[in-house]
């Protein structure tokens, strides 16, 4: 009785999905693996089970990553001697797409999406906010040498789920 209480046990476990921890909505690694629970897809996109049981194939998933580089650099007055701090960011913005699979149980509930890896699409952008790195205001002012720095800074990862070309955020553990 225990032997067939246990393989009961163990196939419920399949059958339910159960390969990610119950209290993690999504699990996204460097390499684009991990896992998404039905429910945090659910909760995304506003959508009830049906919705989700006949909209699962067409989801499509997106790591979407942000880095900023921080240039500092003084401007001197020549005739004042005044110092005027300049600062220019470089925000790049790079977008991965990430190869799912939906698992359902044996009888159609998606309990969540499996993360299989980038596929290789990618595109990314980059936006300058601020002033030419280096560059001074007109007139009598000119870049104080060796002041300029740059600083970089790496935001983590945001995985987004993708349905008719409108993207929602999913959290992240």
């Amino acid at each position: 009785m225990q032997k067939v209480i246990a393989v009961l046990a163990a196939l419920a476990g399949v059958a339910l999905g159960t390969a990610s921890p119950p209290w993690a909505d999504a699990e996204l690694h460097e390499d684009g693996t991990g896992f998404v629970t039905g429910n945090a897809v659910r909760a995304a996109l506003g959508w009830d089970d049906a919705t989700l049981r006949a909209e699962a194939a067409s989801l499509e998933f997106v790591a979407e990553s942000e880095s900023v580089t921080g240039i500092s650099w003084s401007c001197v007055h020549a005739g004042t001697a005044e110092v005027l701090p300049q600062r220019t960011d470089l925000v790049v913005t790079e977008s991965r797409a990430v190869t799912s699979r939906p698992q359902t149980t044996w009888w159609g509930t998606v309990t969540g999406f499996r993360l299989q890896g980038f596929d290789g699409r990618g595109a990314s952008s980059a936006v300058p906010e601020g002033p030419a790195p280096g560059s001074c205001p007109t007139g009598p002012w000119s870049p104080v040498e060796g002041s300029t720095r740059t600083v970089e800074t790496t935001g983590d990862p945001v995985l987004m789920v993708r349905h008719d070309g409108a993207q929602h955020p999913v959290p992240v553990d």
